[in-house]
Order: C-alpha cells, then sequence, then structure tokens
C-alpha cells in the first residue's frame, strides 16, 4: 500500500544550478523544494512510485496546463498520470515531492496531523495512491495475464508490498531482531 508520510524536511542547502531551488531530505532521500520552503518544516512527503489523486493535484495546480497561446499556466505533472518519480533537475536528483502542510487545507483540519502520520485519503478523497502503469494490452495475452493472477501457490509467500527501513528507524528498539533486505530501483524477482 502507497502512502505519503506527514514528516520534516532536514539537511536544506541550495540547488547547485538554479537559484530559485534548494535541495533538503526527507527519509535520506534528496528532493528539490522551493526557496519558499524552510528547514525543519512540517509538510507532506509523497515517495517515487505513488499518484497523485486528481482534486489534490487541482487545488494545488501540479498539473501541466496552458493557456491559449500556449503559455504554461500549471504544474509539471502529467494530468492522466499524475505520477511521483524521481527526476534529475537542471542536474540534481529529486527522489519523491515535498509540498508544505497547507497544501491539505482543503481535505482535513491540518492541526491535527503529526509528525509521523501516514495518509492516503482523507474525508473520503484519494491524496494519493500506488502507481499503475497502464500496459498495452494489443501486446499481452489477457488470456495468460489472468491464469498467472489467479494461480496461487500456497507454500510460496507472497507479499504486495515491503516498506522502507528509512520509514521506520524511530520504531527500531537495541537488542531486537531486525532483516535487512536491499531492493535496487525498478527491480523485482522472486523465485520458488
Amino acid at each position: 500500500m502507497y502512502n505519503a508520510y506527514i514528516t520534516r524536511i532536514k539537511n536544506i542547502r541550495k540547488h547547485s544550478n538554479a537559484d530559485r531551488l534548494m535541495v533538503g531530505q526527507c527519509f535520506g532521500s534528496d528532493i528539490i523544494v522551493g526557496k519558499d520552503i524552510k528547514e525543519n518544516e512540517l509538510g507532506v512527503y509523497f515517495p517515487t512510485d505513488g499518484q497523485l489523486g486528481i482534486e489534490y493535484a487541482e487545488v494545488n495546480n501540479l498539473l501541466r496546463k496552458k493557456d491559449e497561446q500556449g503559455n504554461n499556466i500549471g504544474g509539471y505533472l502529467d494530468p492522466d498520470k499524475r505520477n511521483i518519480r524521481t527526476i534529475k533537475l537542471r542536474g540534481e536528483y529529486s527522489d519523491g515531492l515535498f509540498m508544505p502542510l497547507e497544501s491539505l487545507n482543503d481535505f482535513t483540519d491540518i492541526t491535527k496531523l503529526k509528525e509521523g502520520d501516514e495518509i492516503s485519503v482523507l474525508k473520503g478523497i484519494v491524496i494519493c495512491n500506488k502507481y499503475i502503469p497502464k500496459t498495452n494490452s494489443s501486446n499481452t495475452n489477457s488470456s495468460n495475464i489472468d491464469s498467472i493472477k489467479n494461480n496461487k501457490y500456497p507454500y510460496f509467500y507472497e507479499h504486495s508490498d515491503t516498506k522502507h527501513l528509512s520509514y521506520f528507524t524511530n520504531s527500531l528498539r537495541e537488542g531486537e531482531l531486525c532483516y535487512v533486505t536491499l531492493k535496487l530501483h525498478g527491480t523485482s524477482a522472486r523465485t520458488s
């Protein structure tokens, strides 16, 4: 399950190749933000591989739009996909999206949100969810895909999502047994 996190942005520094941009960190990931974002500011962090809800994206003017003359009057997200991904902007990577807490004003009482909260739906409105790319159905055999999806392996444990350690470092206690694995971005495999 995909969630956004109420967290603080840390280690803000000047972008190496842009005067109006800064680079901060959430959960150890670099995030490009505007100069209006301040060190240790509480906000909402959307990790990569997510999709913003249409209403949230529209209210916060995050969708790409053009006026009658073709001038950009909106944000930078594709209006259909609205996906959060790692991007390289003027030579620096941004791994996710950090938004001010006020971006949730239309969806909840933000005074009740606290650091560590996870959100995906507020007052019945989808704020974010897992991004699932559309497949080109002409290149797939749908009956074969359906049979794979419905085939169950009772002795082969399945999991749909593995939580990132960086989001839960505060929940580890000294002396507890902990298993740490590494998943490279864009890779996935299971064998039996």
